[in-house]
């Protein structure tokens, strides 16, 4: 047993009484140092982004000015379908779909007008669309396609289907290029009345 003043009980007190310290500086006290250098750290990122943004701010009426000169640019670039009314500019589409079709050797079967849609932008224009079903040689494809997709005004090509017809042919006809079928939307854009 030890007694109550010797040197070993004095020692395992002080161990005792470190372990506790220890124990509370690891349970206690290093979560809060280690918080506050975090909150530091935040701190100073939060500080620099805001001096990027006070930046960005400061040249807010600078990018205001160039963003309205782009805007007037643009609502002076052609590629716009023109017509006074979306009936008008929906036949304008479909006279050039015609003309391309034709120029490249395919005959037109259908075409559809589907209604005009706004389209999902901040520049006021709407989306003019036609489905159009025509019969067409490969070259002659990549011709309509092409002149679509380059030319003026700006057209899109979507949904397209090509089925090669089935055609008997006897053997001694000499080998043609395969007529396909071919079906799509085009669709271009229409200037708003307030641009």
């Amino acid at each position: 047993m030890l007694r109550r003043g010797s040197l070993l009980s004095r020692m395992l007190a002080v161990g005792l009484l470190g372990g506790m310290l220890l124990a509370g500086y690891g349970l206690v006290l290093s979560p809060v140092f280690v918080a506050y250098q975090e909150v530091g750290q935040e701190i100073e990122e939060s500080q620099l982004l805001l001096q990027r943004y006070r930046g960005l701010a400061s040249q807010r009426p600078e990018l205001s000015a160039r963003l309205a000169d782009v805007e007037r640019q643009a609502a002076k670039v052609g590629g716009y379908l023109k017509g006074p009314s979306d009936a008008l500019a929906a036949a304008e589409l479909q006279d050039h779909v015609r003309a391309v079709i034709e120029a490249a050797g395919g005959s037109l079967r259908s075409t559809q007008i589907l209604p005009v849609n706004d389209a999902d932008s901040k520049v006021p224009v709407r989306r003019a669309t036609l489905r159009i079903q025509l019969a067409i040689d490969i070259k002659g494809l990549q011709k309509v396609l092409y002149q679509l997709e380059t030319g003026q005004p700006y057209l899109f090509v979507d949904q397209l289907t090509v089925r090669q017809r089935r055609m008997r042919r006897r053997s001694k006809e000499p080998e043609q290029e395969p007529v396909l079928d071919v079906s799509f939307e085009v669709f271009g854009y229409v200037r708003g009345a307030e641009a």
